[in-house]
């Protein structure tokens, strides 16, 4: 393994990052950038950058009413390069360096990119800027028809709204600008035209996916066909590599738990007032974006301690790798459930659909598992010892919530301190590099030439 140099390429995107959240919030703490034209200070500007940077979502201020246009292109401008900003910049700096990568870098690249050729690196950055502009562009068309209706938006504040909105949603951002709904929020708004959200929804799943997952789907697509049952669906998924099969199968089983799980807690809570329909739907709808997005369409402060514990595991949880989704991944998740599918069934090796899991691999989700879950055990009672007058629930959702980029808050953000929202600020830009980068940038490789003799250790 070459010697580390202040050029190894994930020390360089760290440092990418963290400009663009510092440009980000010098922008953000101008005069112009505040609906009062006064500034918003540098505690609530850089706040605002990094949530917006990392595409988390968590704010400090109502984001219509503190924000001036000026403001919200800003906000705009650091969700859209956030959400893609791993990709664009290690192509560019494959590019500058012209030098062989590591090993370690291109593990960053494959966990990144979903690709370990450097050389393939530039077209993939460039599919996927391209194929997610269309999808940009297409949500935005989608969300106009019905932002157009909302009263008081005349055609360019509906159409600014309806790409903010699409951004946001692909992207996982979180950040809405719609309307305030009297005495509901912008949530009641979004929660009152159902139609956005049915949009919404699956641009937060293919931004949530992963683009190495879409190109399998891609490349193994079938025609419907109703002659043979095997026609009813869209992909092959004998043919789907290991990884992607795993991936689907996790995120959907995600999904309908959260759903369902949000119709068990809420069912005589928030959704009481709703129609059977309404309640599913608008279940359906958080089970899919309070794992990742974090747009809410209701009272997200008025949900139960068990609804918020549930959604806690979901956040932790994440997207999948090379998504614009933080968390641990859907991956590690299933890599490690296959794991203990294994030892209850008494197997020495870790096997699913006929093929095997190397102990490496495992090892490698245990470690970035109790990795994530050690940052939020240490975090936690700082913030405790920060904020004594919070709740430790909600403490606990906001900085799971930070760490998974999601952005779906109990509603305590804007009463934090100074030292609790710098904790927040950390944990989301931890959350966004991802703590596997973190081991691979500080953890050699072992290259020893020899093995120590193996001895039992009594477990249970």
């Amino acid at each position: 393994m070459p010697a580390r140099r202040w050029t190894s390429t994930p020390l360089l995107l760290l440092g990418i990052f963290l400009g663009l959240n510092l440009l980000g919030g010098i922008l953000l703490a101008s005069p112009m950038a505040a609906a009062d034209g006064v500034g918003a200070g540098f505690r609530i500007a850089f706040f605002t950058a990094v949530s917006a940077s990392t595409v988390t979502g968590l704010t400090v201020v109502d984001t219509v009413e503190f924000w001036s246009h000026a403001g919200e292109a800003v906000i705009f401008a650091l969700m859209l390069l956030g959400g893609l900003e791993f990709i664009t910049a290690a192509t560019a700096l494959v590019n500058v360096i012209g030098r062989r990568a590591t090993r370690v870098e291109e593990d960053v690249y494959r966990d990144t990119v979903g690709s370990v050729s450097v050389r393939s690196l530039a077209g993939v950055a460039r599919n996927i800027l391209v194929a997610f502009s269309i999808i940009y562009v297409a949500g935005a068309a989608l969300l106009f028809v019905e932002i157009r209706t909302i009263p008081g938006l005349s055609v360019g504040e509906a159409a600014w709204q309806s790409i903010f909105l699409s951004v946001s949603a692909l992207n996982s951002a979180g950040f809405s600008i719609l309307p305030n709904a009297p005495g509901g929020g912008n949530a009641a708004t979004l929660g009152a035209h159902p139609y956005l959200m049915w949009v919404i929804t699956p641009l937060i799943i293919v931004g949530a996916l992963g683009w190495p997952y879409i190109m399998d789907l891609r490349r193994n697509r079938t025609r419907f066909s109703l002659r043979r049952w095997r026609g009813l669906f869209i992909f092959n998924f004998s043919r789907l590599t290991l990884d992607t099969r795993l991936v689907l199968i996790t995120t959907t089983g995600l999904y309908v738990f959260a759903t369902l799980g949000f119709l068990w807690s809420e069912w005589d809570g928030v959704l009481s007032g709703h129609s059977v329909f309404g309640a599913i739907g608008l279940a359906g709808f958080h089970g899919v974006s309070g794992r990742t997005a974090g747009l809410p369409a209701l009272d997200w402060t008025a949900t139960r301690d068990i609804t918020q514990q549930i959604f806690v595991f979901l956040m932790f949880v994440g997207g999948s790798t090379a998504s614009v989704a933080s968390g641990i991944k859907v991956n590690t998740l299933a890599v490690l459930a296959v794991a203990v599918r294994s030892s209850l069934v008494r197997n020495r090796r870790v096997e699913i659909f006929r093929r095997e899991l190397g102990p490496a691999l495992v090892a490698r989700a245990i470690l970035l598992g109790m990795l994530s879950g050690l940052f939020i055990a240490i975090l936690l009672p700082l913030m405790t010892l920060t904020d004594p007058g919070v709740p430790v629930n909600d403490l606990l959702f906001e900085v799971v919530s930070a760490f998974g980029t999601n952005g779906m808050s109990t509603g305590v953000s804007g009463d934090i301190s100074l030292a609790g929202d710098i904790i927040l600020m950390v944990t989301m830009l931890v959350g966004r590099i991802g703590p596997l980068t973190l081991v691979m940038m500080l953890t050699p490789r072992d290259t020893a030439s020899y093995r120590y003799p193996k001895e039992r250790i009594g477990i249970g």
